[in-house]
């Protein structure tokens, strides 16, 4: 399988992994990686910043397109660019665009393996994000406020 096939696959299984409400591998695919918004790390206190709905996911599709992967001549490293729209259904709530912004990856191979090194998300274009964040500005700090879901 080409570097290029395992890095796109890491960057599909991140959405998969919080769309299914699976965050043991979320941070497994996390864990050596910094996890940025905006060029700044979240406070610990944003895992567990994610609401979550009776059948234990968060009800959203995270669709990226625009997808560039860079992968260095020594195949050690790689950069990868996507762009991000967070889609959003609940039971109160019609299906409808809830953040749209830009993924910007690092990737590093260890032993044969491909995996994150870094994502930081930028320029964000918030939509109601009341129904997916308990609290926003928690995670992104230039969210606008929302009602607090009850």
């Amino acid at each position: 399988m080409s570097a290029h096939h395992h890095i796109s696959t890491l960057m599909n299984d991140y959405c998969t992994a919080i769309d299914h409400g699976d965050f043991k591998r979320f941070a497994e695919l996390m864990r050596h990686a910094d996890w940025l918004v905006e060029g700044e790390k979240p406070p610990p206190a944003s895992a567990a910043n994610v609401i979550l709905y009776d059948d234990g996911t968060p009800r959203t599709k995270h669709v990226i397109s625009n997808i560039q992967i860079n992968i260095a001549g020594d195949e050690r490293s790689a950069t990868g660019h996507s762009y991000v729209r967070v889609y959003q259904q609940t039971p109160s709530r019609p299906l409808g665009v809830i953040f749209a912004g830009e993924y910007f990856d690092q990737f590093q191979r260890v032993d044969g393996q491909w995996r994150f090194a870094q994502r930081d998300i930028r320029y964000p274009l918030y939509g109601d994000l009341s129904g997916h964040l308990k609290d926003p500005q928690l995670t992104f700090k230039h969210a606008p406020s929302s009602p607090k879901v009850t």
